[in-house]
């Protein structure tokens, strides 16, 4: 073969396409039955395929990965991304965080369009294989996957981190990349739910509060995220804590504990949120508070904040104190949580950690340690937040790791 790849995720079903296309012979090895297992499961089985936005607008959401995923975002747009798909025959939608999913909200839709372009491309797939071990052998690879052995001339590892390690991601990329010596630096929580200190929590899982905006002072800097917040048994979760757990995991991962504020009305300042609550009590007097309160929020969750404000539930709107009313409006739009931890790095939706950039020439994805070796997508130290941005990282860099590798493999850098 030309070209093997490691993986048969999103970034390796990519770099298949982009390596077939310039006419290399292409083997991609899945330790899965099927491909793309993982890739049904992103944005809840709807797959938020990439970001909307320019190439620099997505590229700063990725933050301090940014300059390594320069060159590949532009070799491979989010645009490019989109009119791949739709040139194929999948529509899209963007949502108002700018999340871009198909038409349809099924992510099988995406895994149909590449699995269907890799055979169209006569892209070989070994599937039930983990690969074992990967030797140098004249002036490619010889990679063994239990009773089968495949010689190349490129290698691609596109085998993604170790979050959810029942579809696969166990980890298998690193210690291949190590034992070609790459360092790779620990894997890390990240896009997971939070652990909080505060039990209460525990007795609302599964109740989501819609739109929040969550806060976190680090080192004298705001830290805000914004979207849905769902309550769980041990902390929260949600795409806004998701996003918020993207920006703390390296604190988290070091012991930290971080106080965090949570807006539970970010349309509205303190004095609107005191006035609507102030003009529900006078036009329903004996309404008790907490059933005043489910005009904005789940009942369970208006029980749990008549507690935290030290308000009986059945007291009525007439009877409302007017400190207990402004003890309710400063929860609400300031809702005190100290998150002491992350959720396994298993229930994490991404990783991070692996191949450390610096040993990776941003250009092609290939190793500046072994020749003809090259990374794609989540086995690479870098990540993005919620709304695509992972899944962008995924095609970009498997789409350069796949031309690169081509090009090495016919004798063209």
């Amino acid at each position: 073969m030309d070209v093997c790849i490691v993986g048969a995720g999103p970034a390796g079903l990519m770099a298949a396409i982009a390596a077939a296309e310039l006419g290399a012979r292409v083997a991609v090895i899945e330790r899965n039955t099927t491909a793309g297992r993982k890739l049904l499961r992103t944005g809840r089985g709807r797959c938020n395929f990439t970001h909307d936005g320019t190439v620099e607008e997505v590229l700063k959401g990725c933050g301090r990965y940014s300059r390594f995923l320069k060159h590949s975002f532009y070799e491979f747009s989010p645009q490019a991304a989109r009119e791949f798909l739709r040139e194929r025959g999948v529509e899209e939608k963007v949502e108002e965080d700018g999340s871009v999913f198909p038409a349809s909200d099924r992510a099988t839709d995406i895994a149909e369009v590449l699995i269907g372009e890799c055979r169209k491309l006569g892209v070989v797939f070994v599937y039930g294989k983990r690969v074992e071990s990967v030797v140098r052998a004249d002036e490619g690879f010889a990679v063994k996957a239990a009773t089968e052995e495949v010689t190349c001339r490129s290698l691609i590892i596109a085998t993604g981190g170790v979050s959810w390690p029942q579809l696969g991601s166990t980890g298998d990329g690193l210690e291949l990349a190590r034992s070609l010596g790459h360092r790779a630096r620990p894997p890390v929580a990240c896009l997971v739910p939070l652990v909080t200190m505060e039990k209460w929590v525990g007795e609302l899982a599964g109740v989501g509060v819609g739109n929040v905006k969550i806060t976190a002072r680090v080192s004298r800097e705001k830290i805000r995220t914004e979207g849905l917040m769902l309550f769980t048994q041990d902390g929260i979760g949600g795409p806004a804590v998701l996003d918020m757990s993207w920006r703390l995991a390296d604190m988290l991962a070091e012991g930290s504990t971080i106080d965090i504020a949570v807006d539970l009305l970010p349309g509205m300042e303190d004095p609107q949120v005191d006035a609507a609550l102030q003009d529900a009590c006078l036009r329903q007097p004996r309404k008790d508070v907490r059933s005043l309160l489910m005009m904005w929020w789940p009942r369970a969750f208006c029980s749990a904040l008549c507690r935290l404000a030290d308000i009986d539930e059945d007291v009525t709107g007439a009877e409302l104190p007017r400190g207990k009313r402004r003890k309710l409006v400063h929860l609400a739009k300031t809702l005190p949580l100290t998150v002491v931890g992350a959720r396994p790095i298993e229930e994490g939706t991404v990783t991070r950690g692996g191949v450390v950039t610096e040993e990776i020439d941003p250009k092609t994805m290939g190793s500046k340690m072994c020749e003809g070796l090259f990374f794609a997508g989540e086995v690479i130290d870098v990540d993005g937040p919620c709304g695509g941005y992972n899944l962008q990282i995924a095609w970009s860099t498997g789409h350069l790791a796949g031309r690169s590798a081509a090009g090495r493999a016919a004798g063209k850098e």
